[in-house]
């Protein structure tokens, strides 16, 4: 007797095409590569200074019940906005570096992933540069668009069958698993 086929073969080949605990080496990879962001903010802030968000976390309490036109106010924004973009240009220019120099970053190296061009027959050197567009069109969308380009990845990844995130897509690139835990 014939076995009834109640499944979705879509589905299916969309579960299997995955390596076991993709996402999850990937989430992982993403809190690693984090915590190198902020340690590099860290080690620019004991150089340079910046960016100081114990300052700005200290104006932000000392403004509480002021109106937003309140000259504290506006200059805590101005800190705020000042602090962000620093972060940001570190985390684009850590991901980008590693992305063209190693084309993994410190947490894809941990959990043995890979960050390639969708296309092999691509020029080297377009290649890379595809590679540093990545960051620098995930950091664009950060600073235009806040938490949503976290969303929009994360969606975008469990999306699609070879979990690309709309950062690769627009890219032309995808993470790959390249060796075994």
């Amino acid at each position: 007797m014939k076995k009834k086929d109640d499944g979705n073969k879509a589905v299916e080949s969309f579960k299997h095409s995955r390596p076991k605990n993709f996402y999850r080496n990937r989430f992982f990879a993403l809190v690693i590569d984090f915590i190198v962001i902020m340690l590099l903010c860290q080690i620019v802030f004991a150089i340079f200074g910046i960016p100081d968000w114990k300052h700005y976390l200290q104006t932000q309490e000392a403004v509480r019940g002021l109106t937003a036109s309140d000259t504290l106010v506006v200059e805590r924004m101005k800190l705020y906005q000042e602090c962000f973009l620093i972060t940001l240009s570190i985390g684009v220019v850590y991901e980008a570096l590693m992305l063209v120099f190693f084309g993994v970053t410190i947490g894809k190296l941990v959990f043995g992933m890979r960050v390639v061009s969708v296309k092999t027959d691509k020029n080297f050197y377009l290649g890379k540069l595809m590679l540093a567009m990545r960051s620098v069109i995930k950091a664009a969308s950060i600073y235009l668009l806040a938490a949503i380009p976290f969303l929009f990845m994360c969606l975008t990844t469990f999306g699609n069958s070879e979990g690309r995130s709309g950062f690769d897509g627009f890219a032309g690139t995808k993470v790959i698993k390249v060796r075994s835990k």
